[in-house]
């Protein structure tokens, strides 16, 4: 006569639970993870109260401070950019202005050039048409 391992305890003796693989464990390693969950479970109880001032969310006074120095920072940085944008345009108008005053033949010149010299870049160049990607 055969032991039947169909039912749920796999046919192993009383004290003994069966693990992932399906192998019993004996009363020792029970014990030894009985003892072991409240150890983990009051470490984790530690690290609860060791993180609970960080995760606590920061007070009404506390958030309006963060918001008043980031609206600051932000005014700032705006400021900065206008002025920024502002000094550029600035540099770029004079040298334009004076290169419209003390050179007027050589601006017209090179203003003149760039329109032609794109027309017959754009002549030159093979359009898709000769490709045969017209259609």
């Amino acid at each position: 006569m055969t032991k039947d391992n169909t039912g749920p305890d796999n046919g192993s003796k009383w004290g003994e639970t069966p693990d992932k693989d399906g192998k019993a464990k004996s009363a020792e390693e029970h014990a030894l993870s009985e003892f072991a969950l409240p150890e983990l479970i009051a470490g984790l109880e530690r690290l609860d109260r060791a993180y609970a001032k960080e995760a606590a969310p920061p007070s009404l006074g506390e958030l309006q401070a963060q918001l008043i120095a980031a609206s600051d920072r932000h005014r700032r940085r705006m400021l900065k950019e206008w002025l920024l944008f502002w000094l550029i345009s600035l540099i770029l108008l004079g040298f334009s202005l004076l290169a419209i005053t003390s050179a007027p033949p050589v601006y017209w010149m090179v203003q003149g050039l760039i329109p032609i010299a794109g027309i017959i870049a754009l002549v030159m160049r093979p359009g898709r048409k000769g490709r045969g990607e017209w259609r």
